[in-house]
């Protein structure tokens, strides 16, 4: 009998079934990879005035040179258009508030939200306020982004599977993406919101505790814990699914005076801290044009080095975390809806009408095609009535936010950066920036170093933002900002060196108020340290010495908790898993395994202290998170403060007549840690933190849709604490592990030495959006080891590619 007699199903399922679907792969990945960038040749462009050369390293970095300043502008706008082309239509709907065209109904709360905010209606303010210059810059880009739209190559994989066509990038586009990216910088709403939620809960006595420097007699409203409970869960959402905002947004950044360094110049570092996505938020570029020659991290959306260096300064920023967002309760007039009191005035509020578009569930081309979503948008004199975007209507909220002010010139800030040449330029161009709030070093090449707090912080008359308000009380009005010329700044401290990590950047001194939601001051500690201990033993700093402190990963808090926890324990009750975390000095690296088990054990302590405490509120699942998030920002050195109060109420009941009650809590919430770890992990030689801890780097759209989130989507094992130099903040999920969903998105470390200027990068992903680029991931994994490439033009020798774009020849119907 013939073998083809033997198996005719298989042989037909071979022959209709794979074949075919083989072959539909294969040209499908032949046409897809239509769409990643041409690298060499020449190219004839409408926009430019000269000739400009892109070449690129082998790691995919551009370095542009241009014969004029917008043409380098124009080129940066190609080249990202290029790597991100999907994640520059994320951005503008974003901004826009149209995701729920191309995504359907999941993405309609952000997209009311953001129609809410009216971060457009804002940017349009912004244009006028700009020069001439910073507004043909935006020109320039969108043009340069248009451009490559213009040739019509193949569209990203994203497009083609989301049936979605890219429009013409406007400047706008961009202004308006920069407000988003100051706002994803601006918590303090979401905070306030979260505290209000949570104070609900605890009596006064243990919420000192957890708000240390809380008034006494800050103001109470009127019950509006539904339209909080609703702000801090779009502050969740957005985080969760769109990486913006997250807590203590911040970054490190710090910077070293020549009299400390090997070759007698300043070493400047920085690396951010926000949200993890695919692909990184920041893209790598080096451009030189007539006035200014520029290196480091650009925004993709945006036409500037927002964090780096010329040929003259180097600049790095943190979050200031400045409390610049104030929640205002409105008193509406029962009779009238749309009237609220301000003062003894009844005013109305101003109402426009939003149309949302949405997608229907796939097949949408077989499907009725939805009616769109029609919101009403009200706005008081304070700012949106943000509580209407979450359907809680019953208590009117407005927001308060300086980056919503009109004629905002933060992005002029931003431009100016470019050309400065010294620190008076630089304070000059930090004095446009109005959000939002940051901390910027500073150092020049001739030796100085310095900081300046830049955007605009209100000044209140009463309170201080730390809860919503009544609107009608004119108590809580602003007063104005803090004067740029008073806000925080120092130059060439007599350390040699500067430090800021979010944490409190003015003393008790200070006239005027910024915030009672500093970052803990460990990573601030633990960097001085490092610098400190650095000099004592080598007596200078070299460039490698600050690229490995960026990859520090010891947790001075979780150390000094640990101890604590040790001490109420039974000594007599040894094992080798409290000897291992007597001997552990608080490294969170991921073959430590003191590390998983601490985190653990951590976590079943807030359980027990803090959200069982919380069963009280119910079966609302959206209160529930916002409770268990506002949980898990609670810092160790809180929990050595709770534990340690005296509270009896902290450490419940008894376990035993002759054991503590502390000591019966440390326990069991230990045991619990360590049966977790032996259902997961196994045998305790085989536990380690990296195998309970990952990275997650999350893809819009395609992080939730099975196998695609397999090819756009990345996770990785990952080391360090929320606490550590190297941040990784987490979240636990039962049985899975913690997921860092927030850390580090970039590193750099900055050179200004005269004759041998350095500059070392690494990106958190790579420079593409495109998964079928080489660059997709190729820094991922050098990230997560805390590698760095050099930032440096390739030599001819060395070149991988060129690109030269040349200005096209006008035709016939262009003339007329």
């Amino acid at each position: 009998m013939s073998r083809k007699k033997k198996h005719p199903l298989l042989i037909r399922f071979v022959i209709w079934i794979c074949l075919p679907l083989s072959v539909a792969l294969g040209f499908g990945y032949s046409h897809l990879r239509g769409s990643l960038p041409r690298t060499s040749g020449e190219i004839a462009v409408q926009g430019i005035k000269g000739k400009v050369s892109i070449t690129r390293d082998a790691n995919g970095v551009p370095y542009v040179r241009a014969s004029s300043d917008m043409d380098a502008y124009f080129a940066l706008g190609y080249v990202h258009a290029q790597d991100r082309l999907w994640q520059l239509e994320v951005a503008r709907r974003l901004a826009q508030g149209r995701l729920s065209e191309v995504l359907g109904r999941r993405a309609l709360p952000e997209d009311i939200w953001m129609r809410t905010l009216d971060l457009y209606g804002s940017a349009h303010t912004a244009w006028p306020a700009l020069s001439d210059d910073a507004r043909a810059s935006l020109e320039a880009y969108a043009s340069g982004i248009n451009a490559y739209l213009g040739e019509k190559r193949t569209l990203p994989a994203e497009f083609l599977l989301l049936g979605v066509e890219p429009q013409p990038w406007q400047p706008i586009d961009s202004l308006a993406w920069f407000k988003v990216f100051s706002l994803s910088q601006s918590n303090s709403m979401r905070t306030e919101a979260s505290r209000y939620v949570a104070r609900k809960y605890l009596p006064s006595t243990q919420w000192t505790l957890l708000e240390r420097d809380y008034p006494v007699d800050a103001p109470v409203t009127a019950d509006a814990l539904p339209a909080m409970r609703a702000i801090a869960q779009m502050g969740m959402i957005l985080e969760d699914d769109l990486a913006l905002g997250g807590k203590f947004v911040g970054s490190n950044a710090w910077v070293v005076s020549g009299a400390h360094t090997d070759d007698g110049s300043p070493l400047l570092a920085n690396d951010p801290h926000m949200g993890l996505q695919m692909p990184s938020l920041w893209y790598v570029a080096h451009m030189s044009a007539p006035a200014f020659s520029v290196s480091g991290m650009s925004v993709v959306g945006l036409p500037n080095v927002v964090f780096g260096r010329n040929g003259h300064i180097a600049w790095g920023g943190t979050n200031m975390m400045a409390d610049t967002q104030d929640l205002y309760v409105l008193e509406t007039d029962p009779d009238r809806p749309n009237y609220y009191k301000a003062g003894d005035q009844w005013q109305a509020l101003e109402v426009r009408q939003e149309e949302i578009h949405v997608k229907n569930e796939f097949p949408a081309t077989l499907r009725k095609p939805l009616d769109p979503v029609r919101i009403q948008v009200r706005r008081s004199q304070w700012g949106p009535v943000v509580s209407d975007a979450l359907l809680a209507v019953d208590q009117p909220v407005s927001l308060r936010w300086p980056g919503l002010d009109t004629g905002d010139t933060s992005y002029e800030g931003i431009f100016r950066l470019a050309y400065a040449t010294n620190w008076d330029d630089f304070n000059r161009a930090l004095g446009a920036v109005i959000a939002p709030a940051i901390n910027v070093v500073y150092a020049d090449t001739a030796n100085n170093i310095g900081y300046v707090a830049a955007g605009r912080i209100p000044r209140r008359a009463t309170g201080d933002g730390t809860l919503p308000v009544p609107a009608a009380d004119t108590r809580y009005e602003w007063k104005g900002y803090i004067p740029f010329a008073e806000m925080p700044r120092t130059f060439n401290p007599a350390s040699g060196f500067l430090v800021s990590a979010n944490n409190k950047v003015a003393g008790d001194s200070y006239p005027h108020f910024i915030s009672r939601d500093w970052a803990p001051p460990a990573r601030a500690e633990r960097i001085t340290t490092l610098i400190e201990e650095t000099l004592k033993g080598k007596g200078k700093i070299r460039l490698e010495d600050v690229e490995t402190m960026q990859g520090d990963v010891k947790d001075m808090e979780a150390a000094e908790l640990k101890d604590y926890l040790l001490g109420l324990l039974d000594s007599s009750a040894a094992s080798d898993t409290l000897l291992a975390l007597k001997a552990w000095d608080g490294s969170m690296a991921q073959e430590q395994a003191p590390a998983a088990v601490f985190n653990l054990w951590v976590k079943n302590l807030k359980q027990r202290m803090l959200l069982d405490r919380f069963k009280d509120a119910g079966d609302n699942r959206a209160q529930v998170d916002v409770l268990r998030s506002y949980v898990a920002g609670v810092t160790p050195l809180q929990i050595k403060h709770m534990m340690m109060s005296g509270n009896p109420e902290w450490c419940g009941s008894p376990v035993a007549p002759d054991i503590p009650r502390c000591a019966g809590l440390a326990r069991a919430a230990l045991d619990d840690a360590l049966q977790e770890l032996r259902k997961w992990q196994g045998d305790e030689r085989h536990w380690q933190w990296g195998a309970v801890h990952q990275a997650s780097f999350r893809h819009l759209p395609f992080s939730d849709v099975n196998l695609l989130d397999r090819l756009f989507a990345r996770r990785i094992a990952s080391a360090g604490s929320e606490n550590s130099v190297d941040v990784a903040a987490s979240r636990y999920k039962p049985m899975e592990g913690f997921e860092q969903t927030f850390g580090a998105v970039f590193r750099q470390v900055m050179s200004l030495a005269p004759k041998d200027a350095r500059h070392s990068y690494m990106n958190s992903t790579g420079q593409s959006g495109n998964p079928l680029s080489p660059h997709f991931d190729d820094m991922l994994e050098p990230f997560n080891r805390v590698a760095f490439f050099a930032l440096r033009e390739p030599v001819a020798a060395a070149t991988t590619s060129v690109l030269t774009l040349t200005p096209a020849v006008p035709t016939q119907e262009g003339r007329q």
